[in-house]
């Protein structure tokens, strides 16, 4: 399925569950009447939408400090030639959530989580000595400005919205989690079972497992993990190429530090930019501001980027396109 395939019922379903999917015992149905469509209509949008791959899956995705664990987002400057063979051992560690080639000397870029950051210095010890690599970048985050993967499929956004409030993801508290809610969390972190009453449908594999959960548990409890953001997002996780947005560049910015505060929400509030962070720099890598840029054309991103830097009077950043994804998928908490 291309772009030019989506229906305007695709493009609306999506646009809802993007960033929400409706916490309710009938979801598909709820969807339906925000959209003015029919639960069946619904679900068959949805999964046709996975069937054709523009749907990757549907689920939550935990903010790893609320639940007692560490991330960071890596670089390792790699010889073009070796660049998938190493991809590949990087790819190995279950820690390892996305891994993409772009282009830069650090040309691979890689995010880790861990239950510690011993752990995550631990891992990339090991892969500078499997590699011979010393040349390695660990960014852990120090602000969080944005996290919203969410494009405009319909055009009826606004260029410019709202930033979200500002997180500073080292002073986030850790949640204590009972079994039963690290076996709920278990599920969530996978897709969303097939049917139209999914939540019911894991309350009855919690009961499979002797767990005394009943839907309306469930959904509570669900609510409650977004309410408080320990769930970042309960949505749909789309391959965007498909949906028309072909480029994505990461922008990197040397931005004055004093200034960083202020910039931050300024590059947050652009519908463009999914993600936006300060992280530390270093002495081969004089950046704090990251932005991920979505466009459907490289001329498109470059647009964005002219138009941040008219609003914070910023220099011109790096842009790292995308080359190709190596790995992307989510973080399976309480493996243990």
């Amino acid at each position: 399925m291309s772009a030019a395939e989506l229906t305007e019922l695709d493009r609306s379903v999506l646009s809802e569950i993007q960033a929400a999917f409706p916490v309710t015992a009938t979801p598909y149905a709820s969807i339906g009447e925000r959209i003015g469509a029919s639960e069946q209509a619904v679900y068959d949008s949805v999964f046709g939408l996975k069937d054709a791959g523009v749907i990757r899956r549907i689920g939550a995705i935990f903010d790893s400090h609320r639940l007692g664990y560490h991330s960071t987002l890596c670089a390792i400057a790699v010889p073009p030639h070796q660049a998938e063979q190493i991809a590949a051992l990087i790819n190995c560690y279950p820690n390892v959530t996305h891994n993409y080639l772009r282009e830069d000397r650090y040309n691979i870029w890689f995010t880790l989580i861990a239950q510690s950051r011993e752990r995550i210095q631990e891992i990339l010890r090991e892969i500078a000595a499997t590699t011979g690599i010393s040349d390695i970048l660990d960014l852990p985050a120090i602000r969080l400005f944005k996290i919203r993967v969410d494009f405009d499929l319909t055009g009826s956004r606004d260029a410019r919205g709202e930033a979200p409030p500002t997180v500073k993801p080292a002073e986030t508290p850790a949640v204590t989690l009972s079994a039963e809610e690290k076996a709920l969390a278990r599920f969530l972190q996978g897709d969303l079972p097939e049917g139209p009453t999914p939540f019911a449908e894991i309350a009855d594999r919690l009961q499979g497992q002797g767990i005394d959960a009943g839907e309306a548990w469930v959904l509570e409890r669900i609510q409650a993990w977004v309410d408080a953001g320990v769930i970042r997002r309960l949505g749909a996780a789309i391959k965007h190429h498909k949906t028309g947005f072909a480029a994505n560049a990461m922008g990197v910015w040397d931005c004055p530090e004093e200034r960083v505060e202020e910039v931050g929400p300024i590059m947050a509030s652009f519908k463009e930019v999914s993600h936006c962070y300060q992280r530390p720099s270093a002495s081969t890598w004089p950046a704090n501001l990251y932005t991920m840029i979505h466009g459907r054309s490289r001329e498109e991103c470059e647009d964005v980027v002219c138009r941040i830097r008219e609003a914070t009077g910023l220099p011109e950043p790096r842009l790292l396109y995308s080359v190709r994804e190596f790995k992307k998928t989510s973080m399976r908490y309480f493996g243990d």
